[in-house]
């Protein structure tokens, strides 16, 4: 994906790409169709590379990542 962040995690990616959200250079933001998680969401969210939070915080950001993706359906 063109002009994509290299530092996001690579679990939650893995996460919006099997749930068909792509990368939007225009908006910085991954999209399906009128949704949108946008990039700064998910630094808020520590879901890039090296943010530092304990292996229980992260497992909980990716279900909070998943859960967030279930109620945009």
């Amino acid at each position: 994906m063109a002009d994509m962040p290299d530092d996001i995690d690579r679990e939650a990616l893995k996460i919006l790409i099997d749930a068909g959200f792509r990368w939007d250079s225009a908006c910085d933001a991954f999209r399906r169709g009128v949704s949108a998680i946008d990039y700064t969401f998910m630094r808020g969210q520590k879901l890039i590379v090296g943010a530092s939070m304990s292996t229980h915080d992260r497992i909980g950001q990716l279900q909070r990542l998943r859960i967030l993706i279930q109620s945009l359906d």
